[in-house]
């Protein structure tokens, strides 16, 4: 991919979307683009940290293997997320492998490049903080539900946050309800069960990975008992 293709898109990522013409040309320099099949690593645990990374398009999956052979998913994101940026500031390696779940395309930007424009741009640095936030009250937020939630109420909040996302009581699940299940710390047995009672209490109307919320109210409400 030309230079000039890479600077456009960076300039339409919300990461580098306020970088003025010089800046986005030097982190041109630094960036390239990485085209990957479904089920490709694009990082292993225990890698080094060499930059961050911005999904143009597709998805992938930031997860870890467990001593019994399955994986547990941490994040599933998709189009104009970025991800490496903790393990990039902190010059730490990977604890987590990342994996493409649909043809992909990802741009990779050098650490220094990064490090370097952010010393020149206040409004660069803010959003480099405002990303690594997000994933830390996200992190958090998961914790805590995994902790104090029922099974129902993590799949309650999962959906009452994808209609927010989604702007509609018509959503659809990001991804397959395997990687769905994982991420909410579900077996996919339990999710296809809890989807059935939801189902025949009212609640929600599901057709494969599309899902109609009938009831806010009812669906609110399981996360105050």
């Amino acid at each position: 991919m030309h230079t000039p293709n890479i600077k456009r898109i960076l300039s339409n990522t919300s990461l580098f979307r306020m970088l003025d013409d010089e800046q986005l040309s030097e982190i041109s320099v630094g960036t390239h683009p990485i085209r990957a099949a479904s089920n490709t690593s694009i990082i292993n645990q225990g890698d080094a940290p060499k930059g961050v990374y911005v999904l143009v398009y597709g998805q992938v999956k930031i997860g870890f293997d467990r001593k019994d052979g399955s994986e547990k998913t941490l994040a599933i994101l998709g189009q104009n997320k970025c991800f490496g940026l903790c393990e990039m500031l902190l010059d730490r390696t990977h604890l987590a492998f990342v994996k493409t779940t649909a043809d992909s395309m990802l741009l990779h930007t050098s650490r220094e490049k990064v490090l370097d424009v952010a010393k020149d741009n206040f409004a660069f640095a803010q959003e480099l903080m405002v990303c690594v936030g997000r994933q830390l009250y996200t992190l958090t937020r998961d914790i805590e539900s995994y902790s104090l939630q029922s099974a129902k109420q993590r799949l309650a909040g999962y959906l009452l946050r994808q209609s927010q996302y989604q702007s509609a009581e018509n959503i659809e699940l990001i991804a397959s309800k395997t990687l769905v299940a994982s991420r909410l710390s579900l077996t996919p047995e339990t999710l296809s069960r809890l989807l059935h009672d939801f189902s025949s209490e009212g609640v929600i109307s599901v057709s494969g990975r599309k899902i109609k919320i009938l009831d806010f109210e009812k669906l609110g409400a399981l996360l105050s008992n």
